[in-house]
């Protein structure tokens, strides 16, 4: 009943503000995950040629749309994308605003630490290249001194809110004819949220499981690979990583315990060609607990059983804990 009463607060700006900001905490764990994917692929001597495969193949089972990787000098020569011949695209990284007032944001990245964890958020808008609008977020490299971004390409409807392609057109189109003075119900809108989360915690998840199939060829010790999996989960919304075997004995994690799987009992056993994806719902406990949501993924592609989890702050629109007040958001 109260969020029918104060329905009217929430506005499609509302909403697009929530979306930047949760595709800014899960675009920087995809990003993270990646620089420490693209650091274990090249020290395990994998050459460009086949990392932009695997890069393409991320692209074609995620809701992730591009991925960049620079050398130190800011020319990049890892990406997903691809010119009309089939080639990858060449770009490069300038720090001159007047000639690339989007890319230029990221330039910075370049002097950034190995050992730190530099990252650049930014809205959806129009890139150099070709005039797209695409949202990006970067991050610095771990290994050497780079620029590490991924890309969601994203429209705008009349009113400017953000359409997350992969999250639900039915959506986007319901909202586009509103004016902006329209409103959205609270439950309408966390449903949108929670599916536009839930894939982009699967792209995270199917990296995890891609870094780690890399890991475990270069004969990666339990230790070496925990410790990375700390690292990212230290610098990313993510609360926690967890790897097991397909019959769901834990053999990595990011807590020092190594936990158990959420749910065990709900994971198909993996016999599938394909990746195939469970969406838990949100766990809600008492008022001391956050609320908990996890996305699994799992497949023979993959190393085994990879589990994703995050908290969601109550202040989160998309958290079920969420309410409206009576001042709006």
């Amino acid at each position: 009943m109260q969020d029918f009463c104060f329905m009217s607060l929430l506005s499609p700006s509302d909403v697009a503000q929530a979306l930047d900001v949760l595709l800014d905490a899960q675009m920087t764990g995809q990003a993270r995950i990646l620089a420490h994917l693209v650091a274990a692929a090249e020290e395990h001597g994998l050459p460009p040629s086949e990392i932009i495969l695997i890069f393409r193949k991320i692209v074609e089972k995620t809701a992730l749309d591009e991925l960049w990787v620079t050398d130190s000098d800011g020319a990049v020569y890892l990406t997903a994308a691809s010119d009309d011949d089939g080639n990858p695209i060449e770009f490069t990284f300038s720090g001159d605003a007047d000639t690339q007032p989007q890319a230029s944001a990221f330039y910075p990245l370049l002097s950034a630490s190995t050992d730190g964890d530099a990252c650049v958020t930014q809205v959806a808008q129009k890139r150099e290249i070709d005039w797209n609008v695409v949202k990006y977020v970067g991050v610095s490299g771990i290994d050497h001194p780079r620029i590490v971004q991924v890309g969601h390409a994203v429209a705008f409807g009349e009113q400017g809110l953000l359409n997350e392609r992969h999250a639900s057109k039915v959506i986007y189109e319901r909202t586009e004819a509103r004016s902006s003075s329209d409103t959205l119900h609270l439950g309408e809108v966390q449903s949108i949220l929670d599916a536009v989360l839930s894939r982009q915690m699967a792209a995270q998840a199917v990296l995890m499981g891609i870094f780690l199939g890399i890991t475990e060829v270069a004969g990666w010790s339990d230790a070496r690979t925990n410790r990375h999996l700390r690292r990212i989960v230290k610098s990313t919304s993510m609360a926690e990583i967890t790897i097991a075997t397909t019959g769901g004995q834990v053999i990595s994690s990011s807590s020092a315990s190594h936990g158990k799987l959420r749910n065990a009992e709900l994971l198909p056993a993996v016999n599938a060609d394909s990746i195939c994806i469970i969406d838990h719902p949100p766990v809600v406990r008492d008022q001391e607990c956050p609320v908990a949501k996890t996305v699994t993924v799992c497949g023979k592609e993959l190393a085994g059983i990879i589990q994703i989890t995050t908290f969601l702050d109550d202040s989160e629109l998309v958290s079920p804990r969420f309410k409206i007040s009576a001042q709006g958001l």
